[in-house]
């Protein structure tokens, strides 16, 4: 590479040189001879630019695809790690369907009890309170907020910011409580 810039630098200042010979009070043939020799230099200097702008092309495109290829490699195992962690921490279930069933029955038994309060607190009792604290929050790992508002609270549309606010208390209330 370094080579060919020499080069091109050596026949640009040839040229360059052989132009202003021919320029001087020099003889006729001088002139001649100075006008030709800058004809072929720069004719040379031309051609030895193209070679190196394709060569810095080569190279820049070679660089541009390196790095879309490591790219894609980094994309493609980041892709393969969360696979290999949806397969593990997937929406499968924790439970079986008849841990599920109950846990859904008991929160809506509890959730329905005519002492629970849908402002703040749910239950008069700690016990109760606390299980239902540790049922509403197996079931957002497993089902996930919209079904726990949907199937447990029994509200949606337009109930979904009160909904969203009563989990909120809920989950707030175990934290505090330490459960």
């Amino acid at each position: 590479m370094a080579d060919r810039w020499l080069k091109t630098n050596c026949l640009l200042a040839s040229a360059a040189a052989f132009w202003l010979t021919a320029l001087s009070p020099v003889p006729a043939i001088a002139k001649g001879v100075g006008y030709g020799l800058a004809l072929v230099a720069a004719v040379q200097l031309i051609q030895e630019s193209q070679r190196l702008i394709v060569q810095d092309a080569r190279r820049a495109a070679l660089a541009a695809m390196n790095q879309e290829l490591e790219q894609t490699e980094f994309a493609l195992h980041t892709q393969q790690q969360e696979q290999a962690l949806y397969e593990v921490y997937g929406d499968t279930p924790t439970y079986p369907p008849e841990v599920d069933r109950e846990l859904k029955t008991s929160l809506e038994h509890l959730y329905k009890e005519p002492s629970a309060d849908r402002s703040g607190e749910t239950s008069t009792s700690t016990s109760q309170e606390k299980a239902f604290y540790l049922a509403i929050k197996s079931l957002l790992e497993v089902k996930g907020k919209t079904h726990v508002i949907e199937e447990i609270l029994k509200m949606g549309g337009r109930q979904w910011e009160e909904a969203e606010r009563l989990l909120q208390q809920i989950l707030e209330e175990g934290q505090r409580n330490g459960w």
